[in-house]
């Protein structure tokens, strides 16, 4: 299977625009979280960014007035909808699409709870459901397969040249 070459550098453009989101879209008072753990058995890389915002729902509410439940909400929102304003000319949207190609790529997942809202991305396909109690916030958790040996994850991260 052939990679696009510039998968890495969208995939961490992606990351960041994730966590900018998680800053500018929660409404929170209390910042961000963010914790990771590698599983070298397993041979995974888990990282979940966090905040005790508003939420998906919330966000797509206040911002575009558009009422939906938490799962549907965030399967609007990882389906490259926006709530940035057209003539804002600030790019939005591409974030959870990136990391999507990615992940199907690489074998790995995208966990997003939200509310309460569960939804799971792996193996190319979503699995959506809804939680008995609500998460006060939205947790994102990637999970890259570490097996996997394509060169698009052993290339040399350049900090001056990010995005």
């Amino acid at each position: 299977m052939t990679y696009p070459p510039e998968l890495l550098k969208n995939f961490r453009q992606s990351l960041f625009e994730i966590f900018k989101n998680a800053f500018e879209h929660s409404y929170t008072k209390h910042g961000i979280f963010v914790c990771g753990q590698f599983f070298p058995r397993k041979k995974r890389l888990n990282f979940s960014i966090a905040d005790l915002g508003v939420g998906i729902r919330g966000n797509i509410y206040r911002n575009i007035g558009k009422k939906f439940l938490p799962a549907n909400a965030i399967n609007w929102a990882t389906s490259g909808k926006t709530t940035r304003r057209k003539n804002s000319g600030r790019p939005g949207g591409l974030g959870f699409q990136l990391i999507k190609d990615f992940i199907t790529l690489n074998g790995g997942r995208l966990i997003i709870v939200s509310d309460s809202g569960y939804w799971e991305f792996s193996q190319g396909h979503p699995l959506t459901r809804d939680l008995p109690v609500p998460f006060p916030g939205t947790v994102v958790t990637v999970e890259i397969n570490t097996a996997e040996q394509m060169n698009y994850l052993s290339t040399e991260v350049d900090l001056k040249n990010i995005f």
